[in-house]
């Protein structure tokens, strides 16, 4: 996957240095905005940043709306790859002139939450509910806030309201379902990701957290089976030794990293700084 390594000041900066028409891109091609956008949406379906940021660009020369969207549309791409300050400086750049921008007051809000700045993102994702509810990005990003302080049950309604405003899919449910594993609520964490994978068979996440929560109810071997759909057996046995660990059965941690140990095809330094933990 492609990084965006470029401050987004610096590409609003060179989108209106590029070429104007009438100049030396006679060459190419005209191509409508709606055109190029649908270009760079496709590209970031696909993960190439690199391709959907090229598609984007040109729009933030252009007059009116299609210069807003693109201006949204690479700040989204910003926080999308990760790059959480550099989408943060984008959203605030436009709010500047739009502050009262529901997208952009999402946006600012999750980089906020990228950046670990609990307080000051929920306030921001809360300004974005209250202007436009039923926004399925704005719920789920309040639901992680809410899991960040320890307020699981806050975060089970907020998730909850995520998934009935559009967010049904393995997002927001990973989301819900981890944040019933941080409450101790294995029982129905697991209930919910079963479900979630009939509909999902390919997601991997939602089945690591399906093993974590059968794990955590000692059910080390249906962990294990879990797990083995999509690691080694070796890695499946160092996990699920890992969540016994954790569950205070130092037994039958021992016995899985060992196990773990003698089906790694190679040293590895996880399993052995695992055994360590549970040596006498």
């Amino acid at each position: 996957m492609t990084r965006i390594t470029i401050l987004l000041p610096l590409l609003f900066a060179l989108a209106s240095c590029a070429s104007k028409p009438g100049q030396e891109d006679l060459s190419l091609d005209p191509q409508t905005p709606e055109a190029q956008y649908a270009e760079g949406e496709a590209a970031r379906e696909r993960g190439d940043y690199g391709a959907a940021m090229s598609s984007f660009l040109p729009l933030v020369e252009l007059e009116g709306e299609w210069s807003l969207r693109g201006k949204l549309a690479i700040a989204k791409l910003t926080l999308d790859s990760g790059r959480n300050s550099e989408a943060l400086k984008a959203y605030n750049v436009i709010l500047e002139d739009n502050p009262s921008l529901v997208e952009a007051q999402e946006g600012k809000g999750l980089a906020l939450i990228g950046l670990g700045e609990v307080a000051a993102a929920r306030r921001q994702l809360q300004i974005a509910n209250n202007n436009e509810g039923a926004r399925w990005r704005t719920l789920n990003g309040l639901g992680i806030a809410a899991d960040m302080d320890g307020n699981y049950d806050a975060a089970a309604r907020w998730y909850g309201l995520a998934l009935e405003s559009g967010g049904d899919n393995p997002l927001v449910i990973n989301n819900a379902a981890y944040s019933r594993i941080m409450a101790g609520d294995y029982v129905a964490a697991e209930r919910l990701l079963q479900r979630a994978l009939i509909r999902y068979p390919d997601e991997q996440r939602l089945r690591n957290n399906l093993a974590i929560a059968q794990a955590r109810q000692g059910n080390y071997q249906l962990a294990i089976r879990t797990w083995e759909r999509s690691l080694d057996a070796a890695e499946a046995r160092n996990n699920a030794g890992y969540i016994a660990y954790l569950n205070g059965d130092r037994e039958e941690a021992r016995k899985l990293f060992q196990e773990a140990s003698d089906m790694s095809p190679r040293y590895s330094p996880s399993i052995a700084r695992n055994l360590e933990l549970v040596a006498e």
